[in-house]
């Protein structure tokens, strides 16, 4: 299944952007071209061939990262409204039909753009879906109330996380899962700081919490 992100990502890039990201694979493409010639030329040099593998490697990462780069900068947010926390997370869950549980306590309502939080969400309950073992319980996502905002936390049954600092985690192409492009992290958080929020994670037993945290 694949998430909102790969959605987001199959979306033409604003002109401006696109006229970026044209003018960047530019040079990009050329140094390539250059160092494949160079590879010719130090063939008979195994340390020297060996480094220029590794430079073409890297501009080639680098020129597949840098549209993912620009779809996450293009994300904006419209014009703030009050919404219902329990009708954006209802929506970022439908996909999911019964394969995540929505708790049933009081949901607070927030003001912002409910579309750019549906988006951050629907990352992190496909995350939770992913991770969770078969046969362990569904994903829950729970509103959780401290002094001026309000956490949606989706926890899952997963294998749990390396790390809980957010400066290792929301980073671009960090994803282990075959396929997926790694910045479903980078989405859900560039929304949360457009919100003046944030993401935090943890890790617990039999798996792992992330929280959007947002104002009241």
């Amino acid at each position: 299944m694949t998430g909102r992100g790969d959605d987001l990502a199959r979306r033409p890039l604003p002109g401006e952007l696109a006229r970026l990201l044209h003018d960047l694979r530019g040079p990009l493409n050329s140094a390539g071209i250059h160092l494949e010639v160079l590879k010719r030329a130090v063939a008979d040099d195994p340390v020297a061939a060996d480094s220029l593998r590794t430079i073409v490697q890297q501009l080639g990462r680098l020129a597949a990262m840098l549209p993912d780069v620009l779809t996450v900068a293009a994300i904006e947010v419209g014009a703030f409204e009050s919404i219902s926390l329990r009708d954006v997370v209802r929506q970022a869950a439908e996909p999911y039909g019964s394969a995540v549980i929505i708790d049933g306590g009081e949901w607070p309502t927030v003001r912002g753009d409910a579309a750019a939080i549906v988006l951050a969400l629907g990352e992190l309950i496909g995350n939770a879906v992913e991770a969770t073992k078969e046969g362990a319980p569904p994903p829950r996502v729970t509103p959780v109330r401290a002094e001026g905002e309000v956490a949606v936390s989706v926890r899952d049954h997963g294998a749990g996380l390396r790390t809980t600092n957010p400066k290792l985690l929301i980073r671009l192409g960090q994803s282990a899962k075959p396929g997926h492009r790694g910045y479903g992290l980078l989405i859900a958080e560039r929304v949360a700081r457009l919100h003046n929020g944030r993401l935090t994670f943890e890790s617990i037993p039999e798996g792992a919490t992330v929280s959007l945290i947002l104002p009241l």
